[in-house]
């Protein structure tokens, strides 16, 4: 019988996160005690009922500021309970294990090394101090372990199923119909403006990038999930239709067994004749690939993608024609962009007649290939200023640039849908009437919240339920 550790993994947005409810899910099946808590600082006394060992959070780099605040804050509610964070950003970034409140960092997977924490402590620093995936502060010195290797597939397929219990006290959660699962870990590809090239540098060595589960592991745990009731599943990995002999036997099989639609992700090159009129059968609502720009130019040499006009075009097309409605995930935020390069990536999820287009503004994370070409060209000062949302504003030095993008970026679904001119676009971009650019957030977030609800099954009042659940 292992020793009684236990773990609380707290964190602030009211969001059913599948990072902790796997976590948790495995811990638990190791014999240990693994929670949950959503928003700490109003949940203290539950904590300290509780008295965890350890807490754990996620770091996204946006969110680094308040992180670290509810660190400090937990430590001096709970002196006794070490602190774990986990993520991107102590991935990239470990050396954040350095700051006051944070006593361990875990790099890259967690199952492995949450396990053996949870084993070998025995109320000592040194009892941990050489577990793989770890930085570990003991006292002014901080123990730098290396990663050990990925987690094979057969050892994801072998993964407990997520645990949602903690969640559904929330009721807005529960109530939910829309849900998410993983079948497979990893990108092959390398976009300059996402981690997985360091990510791959990090792990270089110790194993396949992407990895997938066995389709019957993934079945049983949708069959799992029915419990808590659903009426459309989002299937969340970046390149879900990597593998076409996996993706047809998942359609099967999922045909068999369910009658619900479900969402998935891919790149526009896996997006295949064989491939796309089973998805349709099984019951795949929608399919959504990146754009990011209409120029192959900026998409191939500054955002790492190299995907032609064409190839966009023959997805779209192939989607089209099976009557599969797909969302394109669209950006704005290149400081030399022009309002005519823009208009281009208008143009082209216009011609590809889009269902449901989704545009960001670029946030260069730090460590990224993009915050690099960006510094080095003196478009940006500090990338610590990047937003936790993709749709508040630019932290381009050009405040010009800052204002065409937010324009750009809150009218582009519109501007999609309705087939606005070029000539339209400009005026309305950059020279709007006072009183009308004052309405761009509204314009947006119709199209936003309509399309998330006509996707995902939900009804208005769930969707304005949850934005108001959240906000508290």
């Amino acid at each position: 019988m292992y020793s009684k550790n236990n773990i609380v993994f707290v964190q602030e947005e009211i969001e059913d996160k599948l990072g902790p409810m796997l976590l948790t899910a495995y811990l638990k099946s190791r014999g240990f005690n693994a929670e949950i808590l959503v928003n700490p600082e109003k949940n203290l006394n539950k904590l300290n009922k509780m008295q965890p060992t350890f807490i754990g959070m996620c770091l996204l780099s946006p969110s680094a500021d308040s992180i670290l605040a509810t660190c400090r804050l937990l430590k001096r509610e709970l002196p006794a309970s070490m602190t774990i964070l986990g993520g991107p950003h102590p991935t990239f970034f470990p050396s954040v294990v350095e700051q006051d409140g944070v006593d361990v960092v875990c790099v890259g997977e967690g199952e492995k090394p949450l396990l053996q924490l949870l084993k070998q402590y025995d109320g000592t620093v040194e009892s941990i101090q050489n577990i793989s995936n770890l930085w570990v502060k003991k006292g002014t010195e901080i123990v730098k372990n290396s990663v050990s290797e990925f987690l094979s597939e057969q050892e994801l397929s072998e993964l407990p199923n997520c645990d949602r219990s903690h969640y559904y006290e929330h009721s807005s959660l529960r109530s939910n119909p829309h849900k998410k699962i993983w079948s497979s870990r990893g990108c092959p590809y390398n976009c300059s403006y996402c981690f997985n090239y360091a990510y791959k540098e990090i792990y270089r060595g110790q194993g396949r990038v992407f990895r997938q589960r066995s389709v019957d592991s993934v079945i049983e745990e949708i069959r799992y999930i029915s419990q808590y009731g659903w009426k459309c599943l989002e299937i969340v990995d970046d390149q879900f239709l990597m593998d076409p002999e996996w993706v047809l036997e998942f359609c099967e099989k999922y045909e068999r067994e369910f009658k619900l639609p479900f969402a998935c992700h891919s790149s526009t090159r896996q997006i295949k004749p064989e491939i796309v009129p089973q998805l349709k059968k099984a019951g795949c609502s929608v399919v959504s690939f990146a754009i990011e720009c209409g120029l192959e130019d900026t998409r191939t040499l500054v955002f790492n993608k190299p995907i032609t006009n064409q190839e966009i075009h023959r997805a779209a097309e192939l989607l089209y024609k099976n009557k599969l409605p797909f969302l394109t995930f669209n950006m704005v935020g290149l400081p030399d962009e022009t309002i005519e390069d823009i208009y281009k990536t208008v143009e082209l999820n216009q011609e590809i007649h889009t269902t449901y287009p989704w545009c960001s503004i670029l946030q260069p994370y730090p460590g990224t290939q993009i915050a690099q070409y960006m510094k080095e060209r003196g478009f940006i000062d500090d990338t610590r200023k990047i937003n936790y949302s993709y749709f508040q504003s630019s932290i381009c030095k050009d405040h010009v640039k800052q204002n065409m993008f937010f324009n750009a970026q809150k009218i582009f679904a519109h501007a999609v849908k309705t087939k606005m001119t070029l000539s339209s676009f400009k005026k309305f971009v950059l020279k709007p009437p006072f009183f009308l650019n004052r309405l761009y957030p509204f314009v947006f977030y119709w199209h936003y919240g309509k399309d998330i609800r006509t996707r995902y099954g939900l009804s208005w009042w769930a969707l304005f339920r949850y934005w108001l659940y959240s906000r508290e």
